[in-house]
């Protein structure tokens, strides 16, 4: 998915919410008792596809898993029907890393680690009784980049040659669904852009911008 594409999938995901709205003229009605006022805990996994560098530096031979499985932990405190704090944290692996130069090979794996704050905006939260809650979620906060090379050696001996960690500050732009589906639970979709690029580089690359899309449960506070 090259980066146009990619602000187009919140508006898809705006599309959908809209076509599960409630019609009155129709005679729909759904009630999902006070999930609009409410907080939400939960979890989320997906897919998460790094739109960064790709191609190593000038003799290196490089590696990388282009996308991978990541995972998220949120919790989202009620502020008003139609906002939220949000607080979250998760890990997008880069999988297993090898590159080559000279006579050596590395290899090791690549962790991601983001922590946002945000709010969940609720455009459309006066249709109170609609099933599917559509939310946009713009963020702040840091991503820890973490790194663990191994040299094989020309043995095949493993020698741990590089355990580092980059910090960087930036933003996140997401959107989502939630479903209530019980009193207490609630079925999640969500969408995210984070751009990341370290000042110095983590594993010889240092853009790690990419888009996740995970699903997940939550668990709606409160009696």
């Amino acid at each position: 998915m090259d980066r146009p594409t990619v602000f187009l999938v919140p508006l898809m995901l705006m599309i959908l919410g809209i076509m599960f709205f409630p019609n009155p003229a129709l005679g729909q009605s759904y009630h999902k008792p006070l999930f609009v006022d409410r907080n939400l805990a939960g979890a989320r996994i997906g897919v998460w596809t790094n739109l960064g560098d790709e191609n190593a530096p000038s003799g290196y031979s490089l590696d990388f898993s282009r996308s991978s499985i990541c995972a998220e932990f949120f919790y989202a405190w009620r502020l008003n029907r139609a906002l939220c704090l949000d607080f979250q944290l998760g890990l997008y692996s880069r999988g297993e890393v090898e590159f080559k130069r000279d006579s050596g090979r590395y290899v090791g794996s690549v962790n991601i680690y983001p922590f946002f704050a945000g709010t969940k905006f609720y455009p459309l939260y006066t249709f109170e009784s609609t099933p599917i809650h559509l939310y946009l979620q713009p963020g702040v906060g840091f991503v820890i980049g973490s790194q663990s090379i191994v040299d094989y050696g020309v043995y095949y001996d493993y020698d741990l040659v590089q355990q580092e960690t980059r910090v960087s500050i930036t933003y996140m732009l997401a959107a989502g669904l939630e479903w209530p589906v019980a009193d207490q639970i609630s079925l999640l979709l969500n969408y995210k852009y984070v751009p990341v690029k370290f000042g110095t580089a983590l594993a010889q690359l240092k853009d790690y911008s990419g888009w996740s899309l995970t699903f997940g449960v939550g668990y709606i506070l409160g009696s």
